[in-house]
């Protein structure tokens, strides 16, 4: 629906910008059109040097406009203008869609008679002599050209301006201003000038016009290269702040549309576990599906740019034979950019944005996005590194389960979590019965396989709902939070069963354990974390000495034969 009012819009503001010229060609006096056919050459010029930006483009041709109005009036002024814009813009080659021409052209035929009839309202019959009326009847056809310039140009680029976040509304509107501002003396001095010494006049006149245009092209390139080195700047603070892979991974995808807009996105990273990049962040309205998505090295062309380690631009996939036939991303977009992770020379993922525009992406974007990348694949390979730093400074050595040290930290975090929550907090302390025995008649070698198989069984069957530590030799605690004591109870029980009907393979034999556990609760047993941890230790001696093999919560210890 929006593209076909757009469309009509278009079509719109053509039809009455040609009605317009139509209803103006009577009142030329062609008697000028040798200087007519000199003003054209010039608006040529000018929109030849226009600066092009994503709202639009600049140029100092409002000069020319203004001089053309003053010197012949409306007609003239429309006439030259939209002539000037249809050379230099449809006959010589610039890249513009022919209706984007058309439409050019004709919003300067609305913009002067718009003008005109301001003019008209304010100057009234001042005539050619300098009077207030007339000097206030310029002013208002100057603003009110400008204004409905900048309405009509606004609106058509309105579905596109999402595509540039580097620029917004206000950047046009202030950069126009700034033209139409420069362009209003020049163009007063250009009618002085000719009335004075003809056309020779204002092509002097003119050329400090297009050298201004020159070095307004230069600013706004410029201004364009520090927005995106902002962007950089951003990418770069928000990654000394988070030490987070999944945070990183957010933040790249939502800092790269300050680059470039991108209809999707996906980031993999490679899994030393499944040996392959893995989607691991995504955007857009294939986000579900890009998640569950998996790239081999070498396989595909995404999995191919990896294996090079060089990013590459798809400028349009239907002309491309390299990934006409690839199937996922290739199928529904027209553009993609896969840029690789590198961290020192080893890849570490990658990132693959796409657009349903052919030719979406440039070799501007490709570079900026490839310094993002490249900021982003370090802090990433860091992350990982400290992650598996700290998962080595809390994880048993033995079962590869959290150790006491770990424990200790979670133990505490998990009280004032839970406490201010308004929530249980339960322990589990479990021992593995006879466990000297086992040492003693098959060896420590066979010990340790039935700790860390014991170890693999509770952390299966306690899953998400707890936390699984050793918390020395053959002892085990499982923190349990938002579990009350009766829960716990009934899931230690659970444990208990599970590791009796569990057959142990020690020396090649199936073998029986069996342990003894006990639990305890805040806030009914302990106001504390050390008091919780006493308490579910005395419950589990509890259950040793009333003959192993069992659970004993602390509240029934009373309860027990001493």
């Amino acid at each position: 629906m929006r593209r076909i009012t757009h469309v009509a819009y278009t079509w719109l503001v053509i039809g009455l910008g040609a009605w317009g010229l139509a209803r103006l060609f009577s009142f030329l006096d062609l008697d000028y059109g040798r200087h007519f056919l000199a003003f054209i050459v010039l608006g040529v010029a000018a929109e030849w040097l226009a600066v092009n930006f994503p709202h639009g483009q600049l140029s100092g041709g409002f000069a020319l406009v203004l001089a053309t109005f003053i010197l012949f009036d409306a007609p003239a002024a429309a006439w030259t203008g939209a002539l000037a814009t249809l050379i230099s813009q449809g006959f010589l080659p610039r890249g513009n869609p022919l209706r984007t021409v058309f439409f050019n052209a004709a919003q300067h035929v609305l913009a002067v008679m718009a003008g005109n009839y301001v003019f008209l309202r304010v100057a009234g019959a001042a005539g050619n002599r300098l009077t207030v009326e007339l000097a206030a009847g310029l002013l208002a056809f100057s603003g009110t050209y400008f204004l409905v310039n900048h309405l009509l140009v606004s609106l058509y680029v309105a579905p596109r301006r999402s595509l540039y976040p580097l620029l917004s509304w206000w950047d046009a509107l202030r950069w126009d201003g700034f033209t139409c501002l420069f362009s209003i003396p020049i163009g007063l001095l250009m009618a002085f000038l000719y009335r004075e010494a003809g056309l020779s006049g204002v092509v002097l006149l003119f050329l400090p016009v297009l050298v201004v245009q020159f070095v307004l092209r230069l600013y706004v390139h410029m201004e364009l290269t520090n927005r995106e080195l902002l962007a950089l700047y951003h990418v770069a603070r928000g990654l000394s702040q988070r030490l987070d892979v999944q945070e990183i991974l957010d933040l790249v995808l939502k800092e790269t549309r300050r680059v470039v807009s991108y209809h999707s996105g996906v980031i993999y990273l490679w899994s030393e576990e499944k040996r392959y990049f893995k989607a691991r962040a995504a955007a857009g309205p294939f986000r579900e599906k890009l998640c569950k998505s998996v790239v081999f090295s070498g396989e595909g062309f995404i999995g191919w740019v990896i294996e090079n380690g060089e990013p590459e631009i798809i400028h349009d996939v239907r002309e491309d034979p390299r990934v006409r036939q690839e199937p996922g991303l290739f199928q529904v977009l027209r553009s993609l950019m896969v840029i690789p992770l590198l961290a020192d020379t080893r890849t570490v993922g990658a990132l693959v944005i796409g657009d349903k525009r052919p030719f979406a992406f440039n070799e501007n974007h490709l570079h900026t996005i490839s310094v993002i990348c490249g900021q982003v694949a370090v802090a990433i390979a860091n992350t990982i590194l400290m992650k598996r730093l700290a998962e080595s400074a809390n994880t048993d050595g033995l079962t590869g389960i959290y150790n006491h040290r770990y424990f200790t930290y979670r133990a505490d975090v998990e009280y004032r979590r839970t406490r201010d929550a308004g929530l249980p907090l339960a322990l589990i302390m479990l021992d593995v019965d006879n466990f000297k025995l086992i040492n003693d008649r098959f060896g420590h070698v066979a010990g340790d396989a039935v700790l860390v198989e014991l170890a693999r069984l509770l952390r299966d069957a306690v899953g998400e709902a707890g936390v699984v530590c050793r918390y020395g030799g053959e002892e085990f605690a499982i923190l349990l939070p938002g579990c009350d004591a009766a829960r716990a109870g009934a899931l230690a029980g659970e444990l208990r069963r599970l590791v009796r009907e569990h057959h142990f393979a020690v020396e090649g034999m199936p073998r029986q354990v069996r342990i003894s556990l006990g639990v305890a609760a805040c806030p009914r047993d302990a106001v504390d974390v050390t008091t919780l941890v006493q308490r579910a230790d005395q419950a589990l001696y509890g259950a040793k000495k009333a003959g192993k093999d069992r659970v004993v919560l602390y509240e029934q210890l009373a309860e027990l034969p001493r």
